[in-house]
């Protein structure tokens, strides 16, 4: 039993009215429609409905009355117009009742299974993976086609051959005629093989067309990258400058607001709210980027930066206990901390900044030391206080213990160096240099020059009231003569003690650290006026005697 013509047409009408209407519906916004558009809408619709539901009961007619082998045809025909007449009264609802998302009525589904959820995620980047793969792989399946094809052919040629040598050493009716058969079949699979060989050697010549222009080739695939995800890249890029430089702003404010707080009063609220500030820059750019991706429909670069902030997430999970003391460093609440003072391979050096690679200067030598945090996290520093870092400074005179002064040229963290008045540049490790125990002249405001000078015991009557008073007067006025008069604060001649063969008396001279380069010609001009005073006073400068005692003739 044939299908009417009028009843075929009616349907294929339903289902295009339908189709066209169900496209409207979703493609216009109600909430824009007048109420005149909606209510045309609903009688077309209606009417639609009304024609299906007359061709399903004609169709039911038909199926009731007939023959079997029209039956399958009929109830396909019919099943398909259920459909038609279902998306109808879908269209017909939600026309009716406006653009409301029916969602929210139904059953909220609170399952949650993480590899179906990471499934979703990754099925935009594997595509997208795979379409940057597709013509190498189309490439490599039908070069593994063509060479399948070439070793099946050689196999039908043997077998063609074998089956011809058979045919040739028989002459048995029977086994002839099945041999020729079998003959002709694997001919036409050979025909077929050479055929599939054919077109797979087509196929590959079209994605390795050599006439194709290179330049033209990368041009477009730049123009469209730079049209597409380059574009993307770039406002992401934008986008997460344009934070950072807001967080620099909004930074600097609160530092403008705080200007008149000591700076080198690093507290721990301080570092936390630095750091803090640091991470939620970062949370702020990576969610702009995400943003970007998102606005602009890349679900790929999407997903990759989604994986790579988990990665990133999951990572600081596993490697933060292992550096609780490194982030309490990082905080300044470690043994070590900012601002302080810590000894280090045998110096002393200012805590500058603690970071990942942290800072240590010593004001009073050249260049600073950064030294990872794994270095430093068994120091422990303290309070500086206002105590010296260095025992000389650049330009000091020093005194050794071998009573040669010395002019400190240049300081760093691995050595000093000094020269002597004769130009002579003498180098020390700066650990060694710190350990040692000399005068710095240059340290304190004054310095003074202390020397013994004897007379001889003739002199004993006027030893504690001329003397010392003449001793005083000339120092004094030979020292006034000298480019240094203005440096001397005090100079004093005591009575020190009656020597073996001398009154000795001690000579100290106070002078301003100006004078300290010339420390030892004072102290040589102080021998050479004493001298001379005595000369001048007729005053005998004894020397050192040897007494011989003759022993008794006791015999």
């Amino acid at each position: 039993m044939k299908i009417p013509f009028f009843s075929l047409l009616k349907i294929a009408l339903v289902a295009a009215i339908g189709s066209m209407s169900v496209g409207q519906v979703y493609a216009q916004d109600t909430n824009t429609k007048s109420f005149d558009e909606s209510t045309v809408q609903l009688e077309s619709i209606q009417a639609l409905i009304n024609a299906n539901v007359e061709v399903r009961a004609e169709l039911r007619t038909k199926i009731t009355n007939a023959a079997a082998d029209e039956l399958p045809e009929l109830q396909k025909e019919l099943e398909l117009l259920n459909t038609e007449l279902d998306k109808q009264q879908f269209t017909f609802e939600q026309v009716a009742i406006g653009a409301i998302d029916v969602a929210v009525l139904g059953d909220i589904d609170t399952a949650f299974d993480w590899r179906n959820e990471m499934s979703q995620i990754m099925q935009p980047i594997v595509a997208n993976l795979k379409a940057l793969t597709d013509k190498p792989r189309k490439i490599s399946k039908l070069q593994t086609l063509i060479e399948k094809n070439r070793n099946q052919i050689d196999v039908i040629d043997t077998a063609l051959v074998s089956i011809d040598n058979n045919m040739s050493e028989t002459n048995e009716a029977t086994t002839r005629q099945s041999l020729s058969e079998l003959q002709k079949a694997w001919q036409a699979r050979k025909i077929d093989n050479r055929q599939s060989l054919s077109v797979a050697r087509k196929q590959l010549a079209e994605l390795q067309n050599p006439d194709t222009n290179v330049v033209e080739t990368v041009s477009e695939a730049i123009s469209a990258f730079f049209k597409g995800r380059g574009l993307t890249l770039l406002m992401a890029f934008v986008a997460a400058v344009i934070v950072w430089f807001f967080m620099r702003g909004v930074l600097r404010l609160s530092k403008l607001k705080t200007k008149t707080t000591d700076r080198n009063d690093y507290r721990t609220r301080t570092r936390v709210a630095q750091y803090g500030f640091r991470a939620l820059t970062f949370l702020l750019i990576l969610i702009v980027v995400i943003s970007v991706f998102h606005v602009r429909g890349d679900l790929l670069l999407m997903g990759l930066s989604i994986l790579a902030a988990a990665g990133l997430a999951l990572g600081l999970r596993q490697a933060l206990p292992r550096y609780v003391t490194e982030a309490k460093l990082l905080l300044n609440l470690g043994s070590i901390r900012e601002n302080e003072r810590v000894m280090y391979a045998g110096l002393p050096w200012q805590v500058v900044s603690l970071n990942m690679y942290s800072i240590l200067r010593n004001p009073d030598l050249t260049g600073v030391l950064r030294l990872p945090l794994s270095e430093i996290h068994s120091l422990v520093s303290r309070p500086a206080g206002k105590e010296p870092w260095f025992p000389a400074s650049k330009g000091d005179f020093i005194l050794l213990d071998s009573a040669e002064l010395c002019e400190v040229t240049r300081l760093t963290p691995e050595t000093v160096e000094m020269i002597d008045k004769g130009g002579t540049i003498t180098s020390v490790p700066s650990t060694d240099f710190y350990a040692w125990t000399f005068k710095n002249l240059s340290r304190g405001d004054f310095f003074g020059i202390s020397a013994t000078f004897g007379v001889d015991y003739q002199h004993q009557a006027n030893c504690l009231t001329d003397i010392p008073v003449r001793f005083q007067q000339a120092v004094t006025d030979a020292l006034n003569q000298t480019v240094f008069a203005e440096s001397v604060k005090e100079v004093l001649v005591e009575f020190q003690s009656a020597g073996e063969s001398s009154l000795d008396y001690w000579i100290y001279v106070t002078l301003d650290n100006n004078a300290a380069k010339a420390r030892n010609k004072i102290d040589r001009l102080i021998q050479h006026t004493l001298v001379d005073v005595c000369t001048c006073e007729g005053w005998g400068i004894p020397f050192p005697h040897m007494t011989i005692n003759k022993l008794a003739d006791t015999a």
